[in-house]
């Protein structure tokens, strides 16, 4: 699909509604205010679609783990039959927008399956398939088409694939065709309060508005909302290569660790494999990570082809933070912590987050609430990741080496600085600072990607020192 690039933002500017971030919840959000009385504008600070959003298996399912029993024991059962309401209700959506304006996405139907390899996890199992029953949702228990030692697995057959990318510019080209004000390569750089607005700074023009949406995959910001003490990041790594069969399934395990997949069909058919998850800040041998979930993947694989990795924001209690930031705030709004399902909660998030823009009702805005308080089975886990973001932060500058390191990275002070360098092949030094500057965290050396890591908040940097991934906003070069 063509995408239409759009202009960077080069001028002061007022709107009533700014929506900062152009993935599948900042775009599904305009999109849905397409038609408002109001004067909308996006702005995404590199090009709209190709961030975190590209880099997901592009899974639009309902049967995500057993999750609905984890928020029946966290919250009630209200809360676990309302979250499954509202995922069926965004695959609904992307479908009928595919249907209505003839959208080239790859939408396939599909089988979707939770499985586990361990037999003593047959009885949690069970307790979703209680909750499935209560909610009349056909399901079969089934194996897993090819995958072996296989102990219990659910399957669903109304489920869907579909690739993000083509989706998101395909909502692109017709916001920009009914005039929609989308900027790209703008970045923002402070949010200010004033009077009962914001002011948003960019790199070379401020927007004054009157209600800002943050839709970014993690704020820029720390303060409001205290995103790092209400949620961690998890890390994954996904392994794709040709394989004999399209068999229209995708699957994902009940539990750690970690296994999901799904078939791919653009002209040839394919294999997206996901395995070695992990905690942000544990497991640094990056490398080692990369070359486990591509050994993992290879028996099911003609070849490997693409490999990559992704982050994930995960909240205590298992549910996204969409809505209005602060109590006291009507006015400012977020969409992230998506727990993995960032399709169906991205979408889900254009229709919350358009609603309440214009004073309408919706059925999911207690559900999502952003300031919710913690429920009590949330707290341990509030706890346990307060304590390991602390330690993550504590060993970042404690700890300047790591045995595979080797010979080809140094952490050393120059100039006062400290800083980290990269000794390519050919002997030249990439010197650059060592310190996110996001919240100052210790940056460590990705030895596979070739690339500098947060190991706090998930920013990346090139060995040059560009800033290639976010929260941060400003680059590390020397």
């Amino acid at each position: 699909m063509k995408n239409t690039p759009c202009p960077k933002l080069k001028q002061n500017i007022y709107c009533d509604v700014l929506i900062i971030g152009g993935g599948l919840a900042g775009i599904s959000t305009a999109f849905e205010l397409r038609n408002s009385k109001q004067k909308v504008m996006l702005i995404e600070r590199n090009k709209i679609g190709f961030g975190v959003s590209s880099r997901t298996t592009g899974k639009l399912t309902y049967l995500q783990g057993l999750v609905y029993q984890e928020l029946e024991k966290t919250f009630n059962s209200k809360v676990a039959d309302l979250y499954l309401r509202s995922q069926k209700e965004a695959i609904q959506k992307v479908v009928e927008n595919v249907k209505n304006y003839a959208i080239d996405c790859d939408l396939e139907k599909n089988h979707s399956i939770t499985f586990t390899y361990d037999k003593s996890e047959i009885p949690y199992f069970q307790k979703e398939e209680a909750i499935l029953k209560r909610n009349h949702i056909p399901y079969q228990i089934k194996n897993t088409n090819g995958l072996e030692q296989v102990a219990y697995a659910i399957e669903v057959d109304d489920t869907y694939v579909f690739h993000p990318v083509k989706y998101i510019l395909a909502l692109k080209k017709i916001l920009l065709k009914v005039g929609f004000s989308l900027y790209e390569n703008t970045k923002a750089l402070t949010l200010a309060k004033q009077d009962e607005g914001y002011l948003v700074q960019t790199e070379e023009g401020s927007i004054k508005a009157k209600k800002v949406i943050i839709c970014t995959h993690y704020p820029y910001f720390t303060i409001p909302g205290f995103l790092p003490l209400r949620s961690h990041i998890e890390r994954s790594y996904l392994v794709a290569g040709k394989v004999d069969q399209n068999q229209k399934v995708n699957a994902i395990t009940s539990s750690k660790k970690t296994v999901s997949f799904r078939y791919h069909q653009p002209k040839e058919d394919y294999l997206l494999y996901v395995s070695h998850s992990h905690k942000l800040g544990n497991d640094l041998d990056y490398k080692r990570n990369y070359n486990l979930s591509i050994e993992d993947a290879k028996p099911y694989l003609k070849e490997i082809d693409y490999v990559w990795q992704n982050h994930d924001i995960m909240t205590e209690d298992h549910l996204p933070l969409i809505g209005r930031l602060q109590k006291n705030n009507p006015n400012l709004f977020i969409a992230t912590g998506f727990n993995t399902w960032g399709m169906t909660n991205g979408v889900l998030s254009g229709k919350i987050l358009s609603d309440l823009v214009e004073g309408k009702e919706n059925p999911y805005e207690q559900l999502f609430l952003p300031y919710r308080g913690f429920a009590w089975n949330a707290i341990k886990n509030f706890t346990v990741d307060t304590a390991h973001s602390t330690k993550t932060y504590a060993l970042s500058h404690l700890k300047n080496y790591y045995s595979f390191y080797l010979d080809e990275v140094e952490i050393k002070k120059i100039e006062g600085k400290k800083c980290g360098i990269y000794i390519d092949e050919d002997g030249k030094h990439h010197i650059v600072k060592a310190l996110c500057p996001h919240l100052k965290c210790g940056l460590t050396f990705n030895t596979f990607a070739k690339t500098w890591d947060c190991p706090c908040h998930g920013s990346r940097f090139t060995m040059d020192g560009d800033c290639i991934e976010g929260p941060s906003l400003y680059s590390i070069k020397f």
